[in-house]
């Protein structure tokens, strides 16, 4: 276990929390990495999220839902590859941890942005989010 997820996934929850309920029932959450993914996927279901998708290593093989995500919450991405693919994307939190303790998991990668509106169709955006790592 990393330190500080525990605490992403309860912010990954704030964020879900927060947004409009119509948004709440279409939301996925995109993580950047496996470790992030995983820990939502571990963690999420004590919050009632939905599991998380990822573009890295076997992850991408899982796909990205039926249907297709509306609004997402990102882990682990910057906000320059956010606003290429997304019509909209708000800083809505930063990863942190009750203990003060630098997570090099997440160093650089720690803002948390709620994205709507895909440029792209779903299909061919996941075709170029593969990536190993």
């Amino acid at each position: 276990m990393e330190v500080g997820w525990p605490e992403m996934v309860e912010t990954v929850a704030n964020i879900r929390d927060s947004l409009p309920r119509e948004e709440r029932a279409s939301v996925t959450i995109l993580a950047g990495d496996e470790g992030e993914a995983g820990a939502v996927n571990l963690y999420g279901p004590a919050y009632g999220l939905p599991a998380a998708i990822s573009g890295m290593n076997s992850n991408w093989y899982r796909g990205y839902g039926d249907p297709p995500p509306q609004t997402v919450i990102t882990l682990g991405l910057h906000r320059d590859l956010l606003d290429r693919n997304f019509e909209s994307c708000t800083l809505a939190g930063c990863v942190t941890n009750r203990y003060g303790i630098a997570n090099s998991a997440v160093a650089g990668w720690d803002e948390v942005f709620v994205c709507r509106r895909l440029r792209w169709p779903w299909p061919e955006f996941w075709k170029q989010f593969q990536y190993f790592g």
